[in-house]
């Protein structure tokens, strides 16, 4: 089909592992209020849970399965990622999936409610191919106490809980998936977030659009800048930009304890409904939306990756030491999956094996945390030893992540 006849129109999607089911199924309610001609594909990464589409018009699930991946290939990625860095590495095949369906995908992170219709983004995205928003417009006065423009420096400069493209955008989502394929770490020593701080480099790349509405992805990271009340027409606007509010994103968000706003920043936010009435009666809406999944769901389980098919948790120096492996292994060879019951055997082997690659992994995060907490020190041994150079280039090598 060549880019004349394939269908236009847009497609909303999201990712998921099963144990944020509540979350994914809130935003479709939202999404069905608000836009209800809009599809919502959620991708749940760690197993098959299309029977919720029962009942749910506009709503489907899809597996990994749409990804166009291996069996495999897949099984490699749920094993050195946690959960977290497997959600997001997939983003761009789900992407290039859906671009064969609509000529614009718009990504949503599941903790996100749709609170007015999203009419900027197709014509956004028909003129730019990708659309970011990111997580400031203004710069932040030092009388902000629960963030700072230090934020972006480890994060990212945006935040890809949202994102839009198009077709033209399929170069950048190559790129993009070249380096999440194996990159796709939480890693702030080497300066790299999930899928983030990559599209910080590709906006650049591939001419990104910075989406400067206020009314999208309004997050606790930037409320200082993005109050928001109650408008005549019934909906919502910022205060100072009169911009309608579009998107809000309850990341770090409690459903049980909708007034404590967030978990993830430094501060306690607690108070911040006080003066912001707007906020705590939309926070309290979205847990009553979450909570109310979870209910119809009769429970939500585990994450399918969280444990090795022995039942060991897959702690994270496992995951990066399996990683390290894999980049090893010649061409065609496999190591033995810690998900399939046929290879527990080897895998158990594999893994008292890779303990002194795990200890080299630690030790180098040691060494790169030494470097910066103690310089004067570090430069004095690095001085004084001969061949600490070779031996700290060895430990910085397990880790395996391009510099």
């Amino acid at each position: 089909m060549n880019s004349s006849t394939r269908p236009e129109g847009v497609i909303y999607c999201t990712v998921v592992a099963q144990n944020y089911l509540p979350q994914a199924l809130a935003l479709y309610d939202s999404v069905r209020a608000v836009e209800p001609d809009k599809e919502l594909v959620i991708l749940v990464v760690d197993g098959d849970r299309r029977e919720i589409e029962s009942g749910r018009p506009g709503l489907r699930v899809v597996t990994t399965e749409v990804l166009g991946l291996a069996p495999r290939d897949v099984l490699e990625l749920a094993a050195i990622y946690d959960v977290v860095e497997f959600s997001t590495s997939v983003k761009p095949l789900l992407f290039k999936a859906l671009l064969a369906e609509a000529g614009t995908v718009v990504y949503l992170d599941p903790d996100m409610m749709v609170v007015s219709p999203l009419s900027e983004l197709e014509g956004l995205v028909a003129e730019h191919g990708i659309v970011l928003t990111p997580h400031f417009l203004e710069p932040i006065s030092e009388s902000t106490d629960h963030i700072t423009e230090g934020h972006d420096l480890t994060v990212g400069v945006f935040n890809l809980g949202f994102c839009a493209v198009g077709r033209s955008a399929i170069p950048f989502l190559d790129w993009w998936w070249s380096h999440l394929e194996r990159e796709c770490l939480i890693y702030p020593l080497l300066g790299v977030f999930v899928d983030q701080k990559w599209v910080d480099i590709g906006a650049n790349f591939f001419g990104a659009h910075s989406l400067r509405h206020g009314g999208y992805n309004v997050g606790p990271w930037n409320l200082h800048e993005r109050r928001f009340d109650e408008s005549e027409a019934g909906g919502y606007r910022l205060s100072e930009s009169g911009d309608e509010l579009r998107l809000i994103h309850f990341s770090g968000f409690n459903p049980a304890d909708p007034e404590a706003i967030s978990v993830r920043l430094s501060v306690d936010m607690r108070d911040v409904g006080d003066e912001f009435p707007a906020l705590r009666e939309v926070s309290y809406r979205y847990a009553d939306a979450v909570n109310a999944a979870r209910r119809a769901l009769g429970g939500v389980p585990q994450y399918g990756f969280g444990r090795d098919a022995d039942g060991a948790v897959m702690t994270k120096r496992t995951r990066r030491a399996y990683r390290k492996a894999l980049l090893e292994v010649p061409a065609g060879a496999r190591l033995p999956s810690p998900f399939l019951d046929q290879e527990v055997e080897r895998f158990r082997s594999w893994k008292r094996r890779s303990l002194l690659t795990r200890l080299g992994i630690t030790l180098g995060d040691a060494s790169i945390a030494a470097k910066y907490s103690f310089p004067d020190e570090f430069t004095l041994v690095k001085k004084r030893m001969p061949g600490f150079g070779a031996v700290r280039k060895r430990l910085l090598d397990a880790g395996r992540v391009r510099r």
